[in-house]
Formats: structure tokens, sequence, C-alpha cells
């Protein structure tokens, strides 16, 4: 029994010899090279949304409750990319490449806007952040009176009192008109061109009229000699809240700020 089992493992073991020895092996050859595959998109390639929020200030510095109606466009090549902003001023400008985008802002009776965006595209949308509008002045001078205001203790100074009457809301906390008064021996006179340079705003008057006083300090009094026409320039300007300049989607120009609204000039003689 023990010689036919040897015989046995023997024969199996030359069976297994055999059979590895005639396994074929790969001689190293390289076959042809294959077709190549789609390739993929790139990065700069994909396209995704640049979004955002619009707030709405009107002219008196006060937060406007609804956002809608903002027009905002910017371009891709030859193409108009636009959106509107819903009640809560959100925007989305979609399916835009990765590039540099100059994104206009429009609303009527609004200060326009421009912005810069560096868009990264990529799988998730670019954030544009929070871009405030300001509301443009609408108010208008209707008239304007002035009478010298005599105080013989206060010599060399002067203070000529100015009643002004304006349109719109009547005069309160939540509606004070900015402006500025300009004085010139020139009638050129303007915010470029003047002599004297007066800045107020209204306070609690309950209707359209207010009244300021100017006051002329003494190294102003001696630029003056009595009989001297003095032409003055009134300017409603923006709120000091709304410090920020604008850009002018018409002319394509930055404003810069305080601009001026509505103007009125008038004159008188200054006397002693």
């Amino acid at each position: 029994m023990l010689i036919k089992f040897s015989l046995a493992g023997f024969l199996l073991m030359f069976i297994l010899w055999i059979l590895t020895g005639c396994t074929k092996k790969a001689d190293g050859i390289t076959g042809a090279t294959g077709p190549d595959g789609i390739a993929g998109s790139s990065v700069s390639e994909t396209r995704s949304a640049i979004t955002g929020y619009v707030k709405l200030i009107d002219q008196f510095g006060y937060d406007v409750s609804i956002y809608d109606s903002v027009n905002v466009s910017t371009t891709a090549g030859d193409s108009l990319i636009s959106s509107v902003t819903d009640q809560a001023g959100k925007f989305s400008l979609p399916s835009l490449k990765s590039g540099t985008y100059r994104i206009l802002f429009r609303r009527p009776r609004y200060d326009s806007l421009a912005v810069t965006v560096n868009h990264t595209a990529g799988d998730l949308d670019q954030f544009a952040g929070l871009i405030q509008m300001d509301e443009s002045l609408t108010t208008h001078f209707l008239s304007q009176t002035f009478q010298y205001i005599v105080d013989p203790f206060n010599a060399p100074y002067k203070d000529l009192q100015v009643t002004m009457t304006c349109d719109g809301p009547p005069l309160y906390f939540s509606t004070v008109r900015y402006y500025s008064i300009f004085f010139s021996r020139s009638p050129a006179v303007s915010d470029h061109n003047f002599l004297i340079e007066y800045d107020g705003y209204t306070h609690n008057e309950g209707t359209n009229q207010f009244v300021t006083g100017v006051y002329f300090a003494a190294s102003q009094v001696t630029q003056l000699i009595p009989g001297d026409t003095l032409y003055m320039k009134s300017y409603f300007v923006p709120a000091y809240s709304l410090s920020s300049s604008w850009f002018d989607t018409n002319t394509y120009q930055l404003i810069a700020y305080p601009y001026k609204g509505d103007s009125l000039q008038n004159y008188f003689i200054w006397s002693n």
C-alpha cells in the first residue's frame, strides 16, 4: 500500500510539472494604441450663476421695505444676460463661464450702480454680496427769500436768514432735506466756483418751508465790501448716510458724493 501511494504522488507531481511548463507567457510586445476617449469638461468651461441681494434706500436715508424690480444685467461675449430682483432683493445671473463680469444695476428713480465680479465658475454659484442702491434726489426748490439779521452786539459778524420752500413730503425727521448754499461775486456761482459755502439740513418743521441762518464769520466778512453783488446758489444733496459714489449707467461715469440735485440761484447786495 505504501509503494502504490508513492507512485501515485510521483505521477501527480510529474503531470503538474508538464502543465506548468506548457503555460504560455507574454513576450513584452506592446500592442497598437486605442482611440482617445471623450475629453472631460475643464473647470473654466463649467457654467454657474452669479447671485446676490440688492438693498434699496430712499432719498432720506431710510430702508425701503420691498426690493423688487431692480434690473441686473451683464454681457457674456455678444450675449446680454439679465435678471430682475424679487421682493427680498435676490437676483441670479445664470449659466456664466469663469471670467470677470461688469454687472449693472438699474431701477427707475434710483441711482444706478456697476460692480465688477471675478467669477470662478465651477459647481458652485458665485455670491456677489449685498448691493445698496440709493434713491435719486427728487426734491425741488420752489422759492427762496432772505434778509439780514441785525445784531449790533455781534459785529463784525453777519447772519443772513434764508427762507426756502420745497416740494415733496412735509419736513419731518424721517424726510430730512440736506442742502448746500454757495456764495460768490460771480453770477457763474456753482459748487466749483464759490467764495463761501454753507451746509445745513431741515428739522421737524411739519411743512414744506424751512428757515436757516447763514452765519458769516469775520474772516469771510473781510472779503466783501458794502455794495458788492453777492450771488448765491442753493443745492439739495444726498443724506449724509448715503456717502458712497454711484455709477451713472446712462453716461457710464462715476458720480462722486456729494452729487448735487435740484438747484436755485439768487443774489443780493452786501451791506454793512
